[in-house]
């Protein structure tokens, strides 16, 4: 926070104060981007395995279907992620303007509708190589998709309200519920009607959700209209120490210097660029952002990896059919959801130590429930001692209801920790976004979590594929080393936590000095527009 050749700019918040019904139908219509975005993926696992191996493809030729969609998200999300820092280092920064927030809305119709587009070819030809190909194109286009849609449940809404947390609350839910629900949802049209009114129905609901948010694009103020009368936010820009410049909305830096000699303007291009560099530096090194990645990745590890190794595990040890299985599921969604409501009333009462502990407890707990999960069964059936299976990993376990009940019980307690974990993560990166100022920095620091958060997927579907089909040993101590992961993530995340705190602080004290020194450079003067607490008095001279 040294003053050097940088200055304070008064930037103008955009208004987003709507009201609940135009805030509900923008949240609905955001989260319905990432419903269908993981519908893609979840609503054919109930069907499309087993189609492909009727028709006597090998098992990893049916992986590459299946898998193309995850790994090809993640691929998207680094080559956006890697476009956005791209853009932090060589575009100026700029006030936030509608015109942002409308080009996001813009790339969600568009990828809404190509989307739409593969879906409807791989219905009408289902061959193994349009599967391959169109599932490859709808996971690359599903991580702008679920980026755009996140950034816009963050930045569409008012910094900290209780608009802007039930969006994010909502797009955390349509993420998971979707995931997890999305195979009965396959399933119940496919029994019905066949695998290609799957791809066509997810087609159609692509065309609601691109019609829905038409309409949010069509409604939202234009620039000329966008500024409310209270700054809230600063920004540095390069400007000669004894100047304080004020860049207006609509406004380049360029129409507040005069024109300098080459000499002068090389030498302000190079500090530019150095300026650029320390902003992509900062946000690199900010524990406000590592914070939350380390939240969700190792929760989207633990979660990822269960969801292969359960449908397994309760087939050869369980001996559960297709419905029983998906009751499993259900019972995890169904706890989540309940459980992110309530996280979402009771978080602003919690103070910063408080959601801090809340987070730490919550991710042990998931690491413990991980690490237990797979045990659950034994408890009350034939199977009493883990040393059994030690030596034949293979017998079956009769479904007594205490064992039954128990089991299902940590389902339910599972999905209430991977709701204590994923939506407060949401609220921790929503946090620093809204800290910063220039736009470039937002939409890469929401990038890096978003990508992030594929890793961790991707990291535990690779992992879930170590363990033999049929080792149940092999699949515990796999669940049992990612809870330990977790459980280490948690007392990471405690202690980073405390510094991204600190760093806060530090910042916020830093600042105050910077505009008393500003103050006392300019002489007494009283406080304006343009500095101290940044409140224009707009109602006349003679108000009171």
């Amino acid at each position: 926070c040294s003053l050097g050749s940088l200055t304070r700019v008064a930037e103008m918040a955009l208004n987003k104060g709507w009201g609940w019904p135009y805030a509900a139908f923008c949240a609905v219509s955001i989260s319905l981007c990432i419903v269908i975005d993981i519908l893609q993926y979840s609503s054919v696992l109930s069907f499309l395995p087993q189609s492909l191996k009727d028709e006597g493809y090998q098992s990893h030729e049916i992986s590459a279907v299946i898998g193309s969609y995850y790994w090809a998200g993640f691929l998207g999300g680094t080559c956006i992620t890697s476009w956005q820092i791209r853009k932090v280092i060589a575009v100026e920064a700029e006030p936030l303007k509608w015109s942002h927030l409308k080009g996001h809305i813009v790339s969600l119709i568009v990828g809404l509708m190509c989307g739409a587009i593969a879906l409807t070819i791989e219905g009408l030809w289902p061959a193994m190589h349009i599967h391959v190909v169109m599932r490859f194109v709808q996971g690359f286009l599903g991580a702008f998709l679920f980026f755009f849609a996140f950034f816009l449940s963050i930045e569409l809404f008012q910094a900290k309200s209780l608009q802007q947390r039930i969006a994010i609350t909502m797009s955390t839910m349509a993420l998971h519920c979707a995931e997890v629900l999305g195979p009965f949802f396959g399933a119940s049209i496919f029994i019905r009607f066949g695998q290609r009114a799957v791809f066509l129905t997810l087609a159609g609901m692509s065309l609601i959700g691109q019609f829905m948010l038409v309409i949010v694009y069509t409604t939202l103020p234009k620039d000329v209209e966008q500024h409310d009368i209270t700054p809230t936010s600063e920004v540095f820009s390069p400007v000669p120490e004894t100047a304080v410049v004020t860049i207006w909305p609509g406004q380049s830096s360029s129409e507040t210097t005069p024109l300098l000699p080459p000499s002068q303007q090389k030498k302000q291009r190079v500090r530019a660029a150095r300026r650029r560099w320390g902003e992509l530096k900062k946000m690199l090194g900010t524990p406000m952002l590592w914070r939350s990645v380390l939240v969700v990745a190792p929760a989207a590890m633990v979660k990822a990896a269960l969801e292969n190794i359960l449908p397994l595990f309760a087939d050869h040890k369980l001996k559960y059919d297709e419905y029983e299985v998906g009751l499993c599921f259900t019972l995890m969604a169904v706890s989540f959801l309940t459980t992110s409501l309530i996280i979402g009333v009771v978080w602003d009462y919690l103070d910063d130590m408080g959601q801090n502990w809340f987070v730490t407890l919550s991710m042990v707990f998931l690491g413990c429930i991980s690490s237990i999960l797979l045990l659950a069964y034994m408890y009350g059936g034939d199977c009493n001692l883990l040393i059994d299976d030690l030596f034949d990993a293979t017998p079956d376990c009769a479904p007594y209801k205490h064992s039954v009940r128990f089991f299902y019980l940590c389902l339910v307690l599972f999905g209430i920790a991977s709701a204590g974990c994923f939506t407060p993560a949401g609220y921790l990166i929503a946090e620093y976004v809204d800290s910063l100022n220039n736009p470039a920095v937002k939409d890469a620091a929401n990038g890096i979590w978003n990508t992030l958060w594929e890793v961790g997927g991707c990291f535990g579907i690779a992992l879930s594929g170590i363990p033999q089909a049929r080792n149940w040993v092999q699949e515990q101590v796999l669940m049992t080393s990612i809870g330990m992961v977790i459980i280490i993530c948690a007392f990471t995340f405690f202690w980073v936590s405390i510094l991204a705190t600190d760093d806060e602080e530090a910042t916020l004290g830093c600042c105050m000095t910077d505009k008393k020194r500003a103050r006392e450079r300019n002489g007494s003067v009283p406080e304006s527009p343009m500095a101290g607490d940044l409140t224009p008095n707009l109602s006349g001279p003679d108000s009171d």
